[in-house]
């Protein structure tokens, strides 16, 4: 039994094309600038200049649910001008950085590539864990009742979220189950077992900084015994409830559910990017 979702598989097969696709991309920005195309009054990218998946699911050709694609689309759009262009407060706010800005455009726009593009295959139906398999296959042992709740949650979670959120926000948190001990504290940077999920893993961790769905996925794990512990060294927990603690009820309000999910997908996006960009310490996980 194995949750070996590695991102390695997707960069390994379209690698070369992906980079040809991307310097392509920044070319065509360059080469428009006289013709600006916008998003809700905000300056994006045209849809024929993200990764292909994102094309596919603008033109309704990906395998894809989610509830309104076209809004995906457009964050892509606006997400990956942010970042190929320069169009942040780093720059917006000072002048005296503007010789900055060109390497800027250059490493954060290939980051943001390599994060669209892995997103839009991770929207894909067939990247989503199969939770009845997954809890058929759960090995006996003294143990199985709390694996088996740990696939509870990621049920839950799915019927909560559904194909709203990533493959990645839901593999991250069965992956408790495929451990020693459910409760095993794991640092996904620097662990043989989970380093090749680590990048996407850690943004859906880091993504639960949006609150209200921190506090939905630690309402669903309360009832069923277990919070969810992430810190900045890329540690990842399930801790166990205590016998003086109680579970919790949180809805997240209708008329916010679309704005939560979106800053979720949009904060697990730079997430994803800044990853390789972050200063790491063996440190803060000893």
């Amino acid at each position: 039994m194995s949750l070996n979702f590695s991102e390695n598989l997707v960069e390994e097969a379209t690698g070369k094309e992906n980079a040809a696709n991307f310097s392509s991309t920044i070319a065509d920005t360059s080469a428009s600038s006289d013709s600006l195309f916008f998003v809700k009054g905000e300056q994006a990218i045209p849809v024929n200049q993200l990764p292909q998946s994102w094309q596919n699911i603008h033109a309704g050709k990906s395998n894809t649910k989610l509830s309104d694609p076209e809004a995906y689309v457009k964050m892509a759009q606006l997400f990956f001008h942010k970042m190929s262009s320069g169009d942040v407060d780093l720059f917006n706010d000072s002048e005296k950085l503007g010789h900055l800005k060109p390497a800027f455009c250059e490493i954060f726009g290939k980051l943001a590539w390599e994060a669209l593009d892995f997103y839009g295959e991770d929207f894909k139906v067939d990247k989503y864990p199969d939770f009845d398999s997954i809890e058929q296959e759960l090995p006996p042992g003294e143990d199985y009742a709390e694996r088996q709740k740990i696939v509870e949650i990621g049920k839950a979670l799915f019927a909560e979220f559904g194909y709203d959120l990533p493959a990645s926000f839901y593999q991250v948190h069965l992956a408790p189950i495929y451990r020693e001990d459910v409760s095993e504290v794991r640092p996904l940077r620097f662990s043989e077992e989970d380093k090749n999920n680590a990048r996407a893993w850690d943004a859906s961790l880091h993504g639960q900084k949006v609150f209200p769905i921190q506090l939905m996925v630690q309402s669903i794990s309360s009832k069923h015994g277990f919070f969810q512990e992430h810190g900045c060294g890329c540690n990842h927990a399930m801790t166990r409830v205590g016998v003086t603690d109680t579970s919790f009820d949180y809805q997240i309000r209708p008329e916010m559910r679309k704005t939560w999910i979106r800053d979720f997908i949009w904060t697990t996006w730079y997430e994803y990017a800044f990853f390789k960009f972050v200063p790491v310490t063996r440190f803060l996980v000893s």
